[in-house]
């Protein structure tokens, strides 16, 4: 999942760990973002992969800066990555918010695509929601007060998973207009 933002943000120019934490941390969100301690790491075995390049750039402080570019290999590394299913587990959601902050690197039949599963996986949410809202309103293991608190959280899930149904399906409408 890293790979793929990395590979993504390189697409359009080179940069420095410290930017590509950055532009994770804005697409994901501050809590989701990744170490220096695990993305430096990940960019040494990336160049070993020969997906990019590091090079140190001097500046005007007394450390120089760590560069990293994409190959032609990194490019084809990439649109596999983009290309390919997401695998429904804890990442699926991130996976498919990085994906999407790249559709300008794709073609609209794939922008269509990654778009439709998208879609699929958040309908699948709505649905997952509506049984367990069903199933815990019927709960006889559970004590009420416990069922209402669990209600109210099912209540907000379901309110962002809809919200992010009915964005994805704006964003297909939008590309069918284009």
């Amino acid at each position: 999942m890293y790979e793929l933002f990395i590979l993504g943000q390189l697409m359009d120019r080179p940069m420095t760990g410290y930017q590509l934490r950055k532009a994770l941390s804005s697409t994901v969100g501050p809590e989701l973002t990744i170490s220096f301690g695990a993305l430096y790491p990940l960019l040494d075995k990336l160049a070993a992969a020969g997906t990019l390049t590091l090079a140190f750039k001097p500046t005007t402080t007394k450390r120089p800066q760590k560069v990293a570019t994409l190959t032609p290999a990194g490019r084809e590394r990439f649109y596999t990555l983009i290309s390919a299913p997401v695998a429904h587990n804890k990442q699926t959601q991130l996976t498919f918010q990085m994906k999407v902050s790249f559709l300008h690197l794709l073609p609209p039949d794939q922008q269509r695509t990654t778009l439709r599963a998208f879609q699929t996986f958040a309908t699948g949410q709505l649905s997952q929601l509506a049984t367990q809202r069903a199933q815990l309103a019927h709960n006889p293991h559970m004590v009420a007060a416990d069922i209402q608190d669990a209600l109210r959280v099912n209540q907000l899930q379901t309110v962002r998973a809809q919200a992010q149904a009915d964005w994805v399906t704006a964003q297909l409408n939008q590309l069918t207009k284009e």
